[in-house]
């Protein structure tokens, strides 16, 4: 089938996402929510069915919320336990802890979850959305001419061959993508490469005690990690030694053997075991033409902090929007800021988990015990506690205000805060108040009808946030007045994705944001801005 009759079939759409995994059909939800004519593609008919990720944070969390599923979740999610790494003789030598109460964003700070689930109810809300179209059953056999991108499908079942053209392309067809290696994309490795075995168990009715806290077991016999996961499911992981082969250690009675210290057969039920070798990549780039890479794609992150799907549907939330801004004819500008932002961020977690991986998989007895030494002298000291999210930093270059020495304004790139609100419904989380487009905040902070307009003309919905009768939304705790005091702010500009563009103390200084933010946005001169100030 030519391009042209393809063109005629309509088979032309805003967006093509390839690869329906968590990632893939996130974007399709963010896209589908924001009017984009998306089709998601998938080879599978059906969702894998076993678990792979286990772990996901307030902030992906705060996603799903905004997509409408966070309700549904409850059954399959729980709060994440602490971390703690132990010596092989139980010595604790380092723990990581989860902040404490109110939660920032609304959610607890890190949580489990069983991805069936979470898939299912992704496909489900996607499914029903009108300018969403799910291809399942489905391949992509070709990508042709990036700047203007067209894929050659293939159904799986009949062979059958349809020519889909779409205005960009995002490929989020995992670590072996097709869309990537079609681009001639490399990846920079980051040197990182263990073998490891994952094993599911669900524990049976009559199960002895087992730890409520997760392990990570720096045992230089065998590195090995415990995590409790929703309801009964638990996680094992044990790391492959040399000369050690997949087809050996993944069988019933070597892991049996293995978690003998936790379980005997008939208290548990094996759901699944898998051997994956754990890398630390990231493609040179994530960008060709109007091609863009998400998720495993382009990047691999080793498991040890619970990383690697949260940092791909923050590629989804982080592109999704500014896809849906250029698609709406506002301006393809601010699609220059995904692979900016994202790349060095995703660059610094996957370091920061590598480090982490190098100190568990220690294996030479004499290291191993160098290591426990240092760790358990800094745990004396009380610096071998961690706030988990203290490890990673905010978004530090891209669609962010800046201040006149060059410097970002107070706050930027950090997610702004979600407190809960009072309604006359009840008790709402603050995005479920004020909706998922550019917002202004303000705390504090009485606008005059000039500022207020000048921020409608922007496309900014303006909110009062405090603890009175005075502010236009109430909330509960001052979880975002107190962030804004911490910040010398009474007002900040929050993009879509939930990513602070800029505070200010004043209307002058908002003024000064929303002038930035028109222009790295690319709204100066636009049809779309011309049509709000005229509006």
């Amino acid at each position: 089938m030519n391009d042209e009759h393809a063109q005629s079939r309509n088979d032309f759409v805003d967006v093509a996402v390839v690869g329906l995994g968590p990632v893939g059909i996130t974007l399709c939800n963010i896209l589908g929510q924001r009017g984009v004519r998306v089709v998601g593609i998938d080879a599978s008919k059906e969702i894998y069915a076993l678990p792979r990720a286990l772990g996901m944070d307030h902030e992906v969390m705060r996603v799903f919320q905004n997509i409408g599923i966070a309700d549904d979740l409850a059954a399959s999610v729980s709060a994440y336990k602490d971390s703690e790494y132990h010596a092989a003789d139980g010595t604790i030598l380092r723990r990581f802890t989860s902040p404490p109460l109110p939660h920032s964003q609304g959610w607890p700070a890190y949580m489990t979850f069983v991805q069936p689930a979470l898939e299912g109810q992704l496909r489900r809300k996607a499914a029903s959305l009108e300018t969403v179209q799910l291809r399942m059953g489905t391949e992509v056999v070709s990508l042709k001419t990036p700047e203007t991108p067209k894929l050659m499908l293939r159904d799986c079942v009949t062979g059958e061959t349809t020519a889909l053209g779409a205005r960009y392309v995002v490929g989020c067809d995992g670590g072996g993508s097709f869309i990537r290696r079609s681009l001639g994309i490399a990846f920079e490795d980051l040197i990182f490469d263990q073998p490891w075995l994952v094993v599911d168990m669900i524990l049976g009715d009559h199960t002895r005690d087992l730890p409520e806290t997760n392990i990570q077991f720096c045992d230089p016999a065998r590195p090995h990690t415990y995590v409790v996961g929703p309801d009964r499911l638990r996680r094992w992981e044990f790391m492959m030694l040399p000369g050690e082969n997949p087809e050996d250690i993944n069988r019933p009675e070597w892991i049996w053997a293995q978690l003998a210290p936790w379980l005997k057969p008939g208290e548990a039920e094996m759901w699944r075991s898998a051997t994956y070798r754990f890398h630390a990549l990231v493609a040179e780039s994530w960008r060709v033409g109007n091609v863009f890479l998400a998720g495993d794609a382009c990047h691999m992150t080793p498991p040890f902090l619970a990383q690697g799907m949260v940092q791909g549907i923050k590629d989804a939330a982080n592109l999704g929007w500014k896809l849906a801004h250029a698609v709406h004819g506002d301006s393809d500008l601010v699609l220059e800021t995904y692979q900016q932002e994202r790349r060095p961020f995703v660059h610094k977690v996957i370091s920061i988990t590598k480090a982490l991986g190098h100190i568990i998989c220690e294996t030479d007895p004499e290291k191993a015990a160098t290591r426990n030494t240092d760790m358990m002298a800094l745990m004396a000291t009380g610096k071998g506690t961690q706030v988990r999210q203290s490890l990673f930093p905010p978004i530090q270059q891209g669609l962010l205000a800046v201040g006149h020495d060059g410097q970002l304004v107070p706050g930027a790139g950090e997610m702004c805060p979600q407190p809960w609100i009072i309604t006359a419904m009840g008790r709402k989380r603050l995005d479920d108040v004020i909706g998922s487009n550019l917002v202004l905040l303000t705390s504090g902070l009485p606008l005059g009808a000039n500022i207020c307009d000048r921020a409608a003309q922007a496309g900014l919905e303006v909110f009062a946030v405090g603890t009175s009768t005075d502010s236009s939304v109430n909330e509960e705790e001052d979880v975002l007045s107190g962030w804004l005091n911490l910040h010398g702010a009474r007002a900040v500009i929050v993009r879509p994705d939930r990513v602070v563009f800029g505070t200010a103390e004043t209307e002058s200084g908002i003024a000064a944001l929303i002038d930035q933010l028109e222009t790295k946005l690319g709204l100066i001169g636009s049809d779309a801005a011309q049509s709000r100030r005229s509006g």
